[in-house]
């Protein structure tokens, strides 16, 4: 939990989530749900669920990663999705205004 409340406060309070990648959450995601799923069929082939509940540890891990991975997967894509585009629009007109300001410049001095 301590990896991920920081990003995820940091997103809210930004309102976006540009800048940071979402791979690493997608993969995230895989690894928790892979690890349930291992206890799942382990405790499957011996029959006995109890080895669920066996390894809290485990499945507490993979729970708490899965649901914050949620929670970012929701601000990537649902919630801050068009952030990204006001941040990257923002950018623009700012490398647009510094090149005019510069040729501007070039021109003055000739």
């Amino acid at each position: 939990m301590v990896k991920y409340i920081p990003q995820a406060w940091t997103n809210y309070k930004r309102q976006s989530t540009v800048g940071w990648s979402i791979t690493q959450i997608l993969m995230d995601v895989v690894g928790g749900v892979l690890s349930i799923v291992q206890l799942l069929i382990d405790s499957s082939l011996q029959n006995d669920w109890s080895g669920l509940t066996g390894n809290p540890v485990k499945l507490g891990l993979g729970n708490v990663s899965i649901i914050f991975d949620i929670i970012f997967i929701t601000q990537h894509y649902v919630l801050y999705r068009g952030a990204r585009k006001v941040i990257e629009d923002t950018k623009v007109d700012e490398e647009h205004r510094a090149l005019l300001a510069s040729n501007d410049e070039e021109a003055a001095a000739r």
